[in-house]
């Protein structure tokens, strides 16, 4: 069944139907009994959502379930005691029947229609569905074993339904097997979807052995505690053995499997054992019996799982706490020491009372930490925060704010840097990994806005330093002769003012460009501590950085290619790697040179 192209389904009707991997079978084969029955498998379900129905349309205008009986056209009275309007042509009950499964939360990659057209003696070259007709004329076991044993032997890639040719050839290999003609009362077709699985247009040869054992290998892989499995998992772990069946791919292999176990629950990438089996749940099943687990040690406790489901899952669900590369636990694992827990919950609501935020390095965990020998301190800390005060707070990297409040790292850092006179970058940046676990950049950028870089590894406040900006501009101007240069160009700094306390270097300079000039202006591609970056003029104008390498581009004897401008840019100090930004720069500085 495509439920894109109910048009398909004018002039058939329904053979087989499974929901959620449930048959559902109707009281006759057509479409009409068909929707009743699968209306009447959710009201056993008590499927929640039908309660609603009697108040909105599937399709059209009119409310899906009516109180009485219409007074026009075709209707049926379900055993909820009301009624449904079914005049209606197949293709429209099939657009119902999508509707009606959408709306019930079930998703259609788990509806499975077969139909056939209503003479299905009619053989159709675009066939999509299950003929499961039994053929006109009874066929003997001996014709049935020596047509199977040909579809084993010629057709192990299936035998195409819609083609003349492979029909030819099957009662051309059953005449020189037997020396006999099949008879022209047999409707082929119909054999061979009695005798084999069909599997879009094509019916393959699965012998009942073949499917004996198949039935027999997953019963002791249910046995040994496997629950969930991916069909391409699956076949890839067993693909000697399917292969051996005719099972050529992991989409035949789900079409034998609903056709032979339909009990079991089948999904689109996936079947189970039960309709509550996920990967979660299976993930959680083994945290049963163990404290941390990697990645490797799951995959290996769920081998027909794909271990990238794996690590979405524990990336995902905060319930799973990351403890070291590629390793988590679970929260159910961890032993908690109440004392501590309301000592940590109380320092928290104080310092939240007081400057709005708290940062979880800053918790003492050390009772929790000796409760958990397991566990880093990280880990710790990450399952405190989630048993205990993910109800109320929220967790941005290490810092706890209100549930609904609003993180302004940037506040933070600046609130940070404007309270000291002086700090050390290694103290920044420290800070910086408290706050947001992942660090460098942000409060370097901050820094720069609120401070003053002396040298390499110190920032002093603003009150701690006095420039002359004019003797300074005066001085810097003589190196800058173009708009643009280099930071690095500045390589003696004998002509500049005394600035009490401090010698002039590079990183001094760049502060000075960013935020005291009158007269030029520093900027980068991102902020660092190579001395990366361009001195211009602002009269110069230029509206981003990119502007500023063409014009360092265009104003140098350099030869506009990727490789020759990207050594230029990086040997010269613009950049501190040959980016991405190379290619816009060559367009910008071809058009600056043909002008």
């Amino acid at each position: 069944m495509d439920f894109t192209h109910p048009e398909l389904c004018a002039q058939t009707r329904p053979v087989n139907c499974l929901i959620n991997g449930r048959a559902v079978i109707p009281d006759k084969h057509n479409w009409t009994r068909l929707l009743v029955a699968i209306i009447e498998q959710f009201i056993k379900e008590n499927n929640p959502n039908l309660g609603v129905l009697d108040r909105k349309p599937l399709y059209g205008r009119n409310v899906f379930f009516r109180h009485h009986k219409p007074d026009f056209g075709a209707c049926f009275k379900l055993s909820n005691g009301k009624w449904i309007y079914t005049n209606y042509n197949p293709q429209t009950i099939v657009t119902i029947i999508g509707n009606l499964c959408r709306y019930c939360g079930v998703p259609l990659n788990n509806v499975f229609i077969t139909y056939v057209p209503k003479d299905s003696h009619v053989l159709r070259r675009k066939c999509n569905h299950a003929l499961l007709t039994k053929p006109k004329t009874a066929v003997s076991d001996k014709t049935k074993a020596a047509i199977m044993a040909i579809l084993e032997k010629h057709f192990s890639n299936g035998i195409r339904l819609g083609s003349i040719i492979d029909i030819n050839k099957l009662k051309n290999f059953y005449l020189a097997a037997s020396g006999e003609e099949l008879s022209s009362e047999i409707e082929i077709s119909s054999l061979l979807y009695v005798i084999g699985i069909q599997h879009k247009d094509k019916v393959f040869a699965i012998s009942s052995n073949g499917k004996k054992d198949l039935m027999r290998l997953l019963d002791r892989l249910i046995s040994e505690d496997n629950r969930l499995f991916f069909y391409e998992e699956f076949y890839d772990a067993h693909v000697a053995f399917l292969q051996a069946m005719y099972i050529f791919s992991p989409e035949l292999l789900k079409t034998v499997l609903s056709g032979i176990l339909p009990s079991l629950r089948y999904s689109r990438i996936c079947f189970s054992i039960e309709d509550c089996v996920t990967v979660e749940s299976e993930i959680l099943r083994r945290y049963e019996t163990a404290v941390c687990l990697s990645y490797e040690q799951l995959k290996a406790r769920l081998p027909y799982v794909p271990i990238d489901k794996i690590k979405q899952v524990l990336a995902q669900n905060r319930d799973f706490i990351w403890v070291n590369t590629g390793i988590y636990t679970h929260t159910s694992k961890l032993e908690i020491d109440k004392a501590e827990q309301r000592a940590i919950e109380q320092r928290i609501e104080g310092k939240i009372a007081e400057q709005g935020y708290v940062s979880l390095a800053n918790i003492a965990v050390s009772n929790n930490l000796e409760r958990n020998p397991e566990l880093s301190e990280t880990a710790v800390k990450n399952g405190l925060f989630q048993i205990c005060l993910a109800d109320r707070y929220e967790k941005r990297g290490n810092i706890i704010t209100p549930k609904g409040s609003v993180l302004n790292s940037v506040a933070v850092f600046k609130d940070y840097c404007l309270s000291h006179d002086r700090l050390t970058l290694d103290k920044l940046l420290g800070f910086e990994k408290e706050i947001s676990c992942n660090g460098y950049n942000q409060s370097l950028f901050v820094a720069y806005d609120t401070m003053v870089r002396v040298d390499k590894d110190t920032f002093v406040s603003e009150g701690e330093i006095e420039f002359d900006i004019e003797l300074t501009d005066n001085a810097l101007a003589r190196f800058v002769k173009t708009d643009v240069i280099p930071l690095r160009a500045v390589k003696s700094f004998t002509l500049f003012p005394y600035v009490d306390g401090y010698p002039w270097n590079l990183f001094l300079l760049e502060s000075y460009c960013r935020r005291f000039s009158n007269l030029l202006k520093f900027q980068c591609l991102s902020v660092n501590s190579r001395n990366v970056g361009a001195i211009f003029r602002k009269s110069a104008g230029f509206t981003d950085y990119p502007a500023v390498l063409a014009y360092a581009v265009a104003n140098s004897d350099v030869r506009l290619r990727e490789k020759e401008v990207g050594d230029f840019l990086f040997e010269s100090g613009y950049v501190a790697r040959r980016t991405g930004v190379i290619s816009n720069v060559i367009t910008k500085a071809r058009m600056l040179r043909e002008r």
